[in-house]
């Protein structure tokens, strides 16, 4: 136990150390956006520690072991997926930024549509980025709880502390180079306990016999419906996040903005496949376990304790590079629109410290409110994806501000309707509602002044 708390205090402390020495002498600029200077491989690498975070591993894992593959071969196709859609959108939206000198997506629906679709975005944001928040700080949570015992609430208070801390300090450079770090530190220990776990099972074929029937289905999550829509539409969920839009701004070219996310996938498709594995072995080598602690037990009872203290440090990287991506984000939104003109000099850092700080403890209050994984896992994601219609036609079609404006809310209300009835397949209503008002909008209401 000691071991364990001596490798996270060693690792807290050398991020912070980093983030320290980077963070000295800021502009808001350099605060929010590295002063539109991020390089090829820095932002690589943040982008998978930012989508292989640890709602999506923890939930695979979780999801694997409970109900089999499907739900574990679903996400990592979204992934990639995703950072295609991305890859192809970047440069695009590098351009609009720098014309605009745009911070953040909420400036993209402003300058394209009109001042209630700014407030729109920014309000349903900012909610989608505390869920987000919570969803982190939950699995993060529930680690500690699991492998050291330490009370669920003083758990989340240390999680979300340490890294409102740290990002609270060094803004988007610090979530940035952090990242960068917390990448390798997920890489090395999840290659370790994939070999450690492939010895103990000695083989595949060894594996798949102890499965538990029907794992294989791969429509065993959520029926063929789910499955397709999920691989199809899930994937563009990456096209509503902020966090994103944030980095690409932050790009030092379009080039770069956009390769970045084609240079990701290879590294994604290794990591899945790596949590993959983890579920299925969950599955196959425990029983009677809660199931969202699927990935912790499996943990805990495959690894030595130095290497339990790695494992940890690796489930805290891939939480907290999620959890700095998306505080930053929330303080951006909010600080450009409330304080942006209110402050001046040294005093602009500050209240964008004070932001992302406040930001940050309001996320981590959720987590108490919510502490199912896979719930929030699966409503965060149905709701970033209500954005995408609308930013599609915002950067390919003339499609009036109304037509963006009512595809937003009205999904917005039937997701907040539907999901406690429709469960897991209410995506596909909300999502084809908002692609049907962006199509037919304009046309049944005969819209002369189109952008």
């Amino acid at each position: 136990m000691n071991i364990i708390f001596i490798i996270l205090a060693v690792y807290f402390i050398l991020l912070l150390l980093v983030v320290w020495y980077f963070a000295k002498k800021e502009s808001v600029e350099a605060y929010f956006l590295n002063k539109r200077k991020t390089s090829l491989w820095l932002m690589t690498f943040a982008n998978v520690a930012t989508v292989v975070g640890a709602g999506a591993t923890v939930a695979v894992v979780s999801e694997v072991y409970n109900s089999g593959i499907s739900y574990g071969i679903a996400l990592p196709i979204s992934f990639i997926v995703g950072m295609i859609s991305l890859g192809i959108v970047a440069k695009k939206i590098k351009i609009m930024g720098d014309k605009y000198k745009a911070y953040s997506i909420v400036d993209f629906f402003h300058k394209r549509f009109d001042k209630k679709n700014k407030v729109l975005a920014g309000v349903i944001q900012l909610f989608l980025l505390i869920m987000w928040i919570a969803l982190q700080t939950t699995a993060v949570a529930t680690l500690a709880h699991v492998l050291i015992g330490v009370n669920y609430t003083l758990a989340i208070i240390v999680a979300i502390g340490i890294t409102i801390l740290y990002t609270t300090v060094g803004g988007l450079k610090a979530d940035i180079l952090t990242d960068f770090i917390q990448f390798w530190v997920i890489l090395i220990v999840f290659i370790i306990m994939g070999v450690i776990g492939y010895i103990k099972v000695e083989n595949l074929h060894n594996l798949i016999i102890q499965l538990p029937q029907g794992h294989l289905n791969i429509f065993a999550f959520g029926g063929v419906g789910w499955f397709i829509g999920a691989i199809v539409l899930s994937g563009f969920v990456y096209l509503a996040n902020t966090a994103h839009w944030q980095r690409i701004f932050s790009a030092k070219n379009e080039k770069i903005a956009r390769n970045s996310f084609f240079l990701s996938i290879p590294f994604m498709i290794t990591l899945s496949l790596l949590v993959l594995f983890f579920g299925l072995l969950a599955a196959g080598t425990l029983s009677d376990i809660n199931q969202d602690t699927a990935f912790f037990s499996l943990m805990y009872t495959m690894l030595p304790p130095w290497l339990i203290g790695l494992g940890f440090a690796a489930i805290l990287a891939v939480a907290m590079s999620s959890i700095d991506s998306v505080v930053i984000g929330g303080s951006t939104i909010i600080y450009r629109e409330i304080f942006k003109n209110k402050s001046e000099g040294k005093k602009q850092v500050f209240y964008a410290r004070l932001i992302t700080a406040s930001f940050g403890i309001l996320g981590g209050f959720v987590a108490f409110l919510i502490p199912s994984i896979i719930t929030l896992s699966l409503f965060v994601t149905y709701l970033t994806l209500i954005f995408v219609p609308a930013i599609f036609a915002g950067l390919y079609a003339k499609t009036s501000a109304n037509a963006s404006f009512y595809s937003i809310l009205i999904s917005f209300i039937l997701l907040l309707i539907l999901f406690p009835i429709v469960g897991k397949n209410t995506f596909i209503i909300t999502t084809t509602v908002a692609i049907a008002i962006i199509l037919f909008y304009d046309k049944l209401f005969k819209n002369s002044n189109l952008p």
